[in-house]
């Protein structure tokens, strides 16, 4: 017996309390099948969701998946295929996860018995593996992909509402205004995905309405993330403060940089739509290049999250840079109210990208030098009332002398004094009073 494996054979009573008390999982490379008893699949979920923290993400499974789910389930009886779920786990959740044997370390269906008599969710967790037919190795492939495609991002209600009325403006920016309308696209897609999530029919008609704008998408795609890569290129920490101000200010409103992203979410979800209705398609008309189909999606949804990932970290990375204030520019960043609001809200566009495309789950932040994250945050803190960032920078200027520092040491100075017989006389008064 192996460390994956139950004891075989199964007794009576383990089948029993399999069929009401089981579960069924297959760790696929976009996410995690869970299946079976509801109770069971929760306790089950409950117990990543401990281990695994904020880097989950968990999506129900329709009913007509579920029931094909269900066929490919194998050994586990079909009443424990009551209720299915599509877990998304970061990289190193997944890896963690295994290592604890909270999920099994062998490929294919596997199953196992969640909880004892009592409900109580168990410690120790054994698997078997289910020997699957090419078939339906496939048929798990293809729900998996299926669900990751359409789960892939988070929502784009915000981002449509954000572009209303610039999207024209962006695609030319982007050299991509052949693309069309990519949020009225968006919407056919949708509808027509729903209505085929609902009943499981793609009419011909329907199919050939949205049939030519996979590649369009794809070509959009691409160029909307060369124009922000393009405009991140662009940071230059080592340009003076007023210049790096002037930059940011073309970057969030000429060059649109947070519309981009926005738009850029919408049109990967559109493609994302598309790819799912065309496995379907494909499924039902020419089943014979269904693999083929599945491992292009698979791969498709592989290259985007590693380039949105690089592109997310890389802006992330230039902006920590180019908001870190030298000794000699205090004054100039304090009276550039521009550069900080600009710079806030910019900072807001790259948390609401990570966000839509899922970034925890991802992991594309979990090793990200922890001075990005410092400086991005301290971003949000300069952007608030100036005065106590005066009199601190002030005094710190003071302390390493500020006669070496000309007027601008003796400025701050002024600066922090003012601030300082400001705040005396606030709290005299406020003694006064008492």
């Amino acid at each position: 017996m192996t460390d994956n494996a139950l004891p075989e054979p199964f007794s009576a009573d383990d089948q029993d309390f399999l069929a009401s008390s089981g579960i069924a999982v297959s760790v696929e490379p976009e996410g995690v099948l869970v299946s079976g008893n509801v109770d069971a699949v929760e306790g089950y979920l409950a117990r990543i969701k401990d281990l695994a923290g904020g880097a989950v993400q968990v999506s129900g499974i329709d009913k007509v998946s579920l029931a094909a789910a269900a066929a490919v389930a194998g050994g586990v009886a079909s009443s424990t295929a009551q209720y299915g779920q599509f877990v998304r786990l970061s990289p190193d959740s997944l890896s963690m996860l295994k290592s604890y044997r909270v999920l099994p370390g062998a490929p294919g269906w596997n199953r196992m018995m969640v909880v004892d008599s009592s409900h109580k969710f168990r410690g120790q967790m054994q698997w078997q593996n289910v020997s699957m037919t090419p078939t339906r190795a496939l048929s798990l492939q293809l729900l998996a992909v299926q669900i990751a495609l359409q789960t892939a991002v988070q929502s784009v209600a915000d981002a449509v509402e954000r572009v209303q009325g610039t999207v024209d403006k962006i695609l030319v920016l982007a050299e991509a205004s052949r693309v069309g309308d990519v949020v009225g696209n968006h919407a056919a897609l949708s509808r027509i995905a729903k209505v085929h999530g609902e009943t499981g029919a793609l009419p011909t008609a329907d199919w050939e309405s949205i049939a030519p704008l996979g590649p369009a998408l794809e070509v959009g795609i691409e160029r909307l993330r060369e124009h922000a890569k393009r405009t991140v290129a662009g940071f230059d920490a080592l340009k003076p403060v007023q210049d790096r101000a002037s930059y940011l200010k073309n970057a969030v409103g000429d060059k649109r940089l947070g519309e981009t992203l926005q738009l850029l979410v919408i049109a990967e979800q559109s493609l994302y739509l598309w790819q799912k209705m065309r496995i379907e398609r494909v499924r039902v008309t020419e089943p014979e290049y269904l693999q083929t189909v599945v491992q292009s999606a698979r791969g498709l949804l592989l290259e985007h999250f590693e380039r949105d990932g690089d592109l997310l970290l890389h802006a992330r990375g230039e902006l920590a840079s180019y908001a870190a204030i030298k000794p000699l520019e205090i004054i100039r960043w304090m009276s550039t109210n521009d550069l900080k609001r600009d710079m806030t809200s910019l900072r807001q566009d790259l948390d609401g990208f990570a966000s839509a495309r899922g970034s925890q789950v991802a992991g594309w932040i979990e090793h990200e030098d922890p001075s990005v994250g410092d400086a991005l945050a301290e971003v949000g803190n300069r952007a608030k009332a100036v005065g106590g960032a005066a009199v601190a920078i002030g005094s710190k200027a003071a302390d390493i002398g500020a006669s070496g520092l000309g007027w601008v040491g003796r400025s701050l100075q002024n600066v922090a004094a003012s601030r300082g017989k400001a705040n005396d006389s606030e709290a005299k008064a406020s003694i006064d009073e008492r």
